[in-house]
C-alpha cells in the first residue's frame, strides 16, 4: 500500500472569530488516529468516509462508516487519560476540521442539555466500564438508559442509523449487538420502528419514563 501523504493543513476562522479551526486532508486508507495512541484533537468530517474499529481478541471490529457531517475522536479529549479508544482510518480521500481540547471543551460547555447530559453519561460510563461490562445485559440496560436520557429532553422520534452507529462507538460494541438489543426493545413494546416520508427509518419510544425498569419487568415476564 502506498504511503498517505496529507496536504498542508488549511485555517478556517471560527464564526466568533476567537480563533481557527485547521482543515486537515487524509488520502484513501490515511490513518488519521491509532487506537491507544495520545491525542488532544476531536475531528468533523466535511467530506469523503471514515472507519471507526477497535482490536477484540486480536481481530479488528468495525464500530461504524462515518460519512459527513460527523464528529469523531472526541473520546481521547473526555477521558482524561487522552488515549485513543478506537482507530479511524480514511476510506477514501476525506477532509477532516481539527478541534483542539480548549476548543471541544468551549463546545460542550454551549451545547443544548441533552448533548451536555448525553457526554457526561458517556464520559462516565467509559471512564469505568471494562469490555466485559459493556456487554449484555449491561448493553441493553446502557441502551434503555440512554434512551431515557433522550425521552427526558423530547426526543421521542430517532433516526435508526444514526442511533445505531451512536450506541455502537459510545458503548464499543459491535451493530449486531446493538440492533439485537434493540430487537428486544421492539418485542417488548418499548420502542416501535417507523418510516418516514423521506423513507427513512426510525426509532420511536412507546415508552418515556424508567425505561430501564419496564424492559427489566419485561423480560422477568418473558421468562416466568
Amino acid at each position: 500500500m502506498a504511503l498517505a501523504v496529507r496536504t498542508r493543513p488549511r485555517e478556517i476562522r471560527m464564526p466568533d472569530n476567537r480563533g481557527s479551526f485547521l482543515v486537515r486532508n487524509f488520502l484513501k486508507y490515511s490513518v488519521i488516529f491509532g487506537e491507544s495512541s495520545k491525542g488532544d484533537t476531536a475531528y468533523l468530517l466535511k467530506e469523503g468516509r471514515v472507519e471507526i474499529s477497535k482490536m477484540f481478541d486480536g481481530k479488528k471490529k468495525v464500530f461504524a462508516i462515518l460519512t459527513p457531517i460527523s464528529m469523531f475522536g472526541e473520546m481521547a479529549i473526555l477521558l482524561g487519560d487522552e488515549k485513543r479508544t478506537a482507530t479511524a482510518v480514511a476510506l477514501e480521500d476525506s477532509k477532516v476540521v481539527e478541534i483542539k481540547r480548549h476548543a471541544f471543551e468551549e463546545y460542550v460547555r454551549q451545547s443544548p442539555p441533552i448533548i451536555a447530559t448525553l457526554v457526561k453519561v458517556l464520559v462516565h460510563r467509559l471512564k469505568t466500564a471494562t469490555t466485559k461490562s459493556l456487554r449484555v445485559p449491561n448493553l441493553f440496560l446502557g441502551i434503555c438508559h440512554t434512551f431515557s436520557l433522550y425521552a427526558k429532553h423530547g426526543l421521542i422520534t430517532l433516526n435508526y442509523l444514526d442511533t445505531l452507529n451512536y450506541l455502537s462507538v459510545a458503548f464499543n460494541t459491535s451493530k449486531d449487538s446493538i440492533e439485537k438489543a434493540l430487537t428486544i426493545l421492539a418485542e417488548d413494546g418499548i420502542i416501535e420502528y417507523k418510516v418516514n416520508d423521506q423513507h427513512e427509518r426510525l426509532i420511536r419510544l412507546k415508552e418515556t419514563e424508567d425505561i430501564a425498569a419496564k424492559a427489566a419487568e419485561k423480560r422477568k415476564g418473558t421468562k416466568s
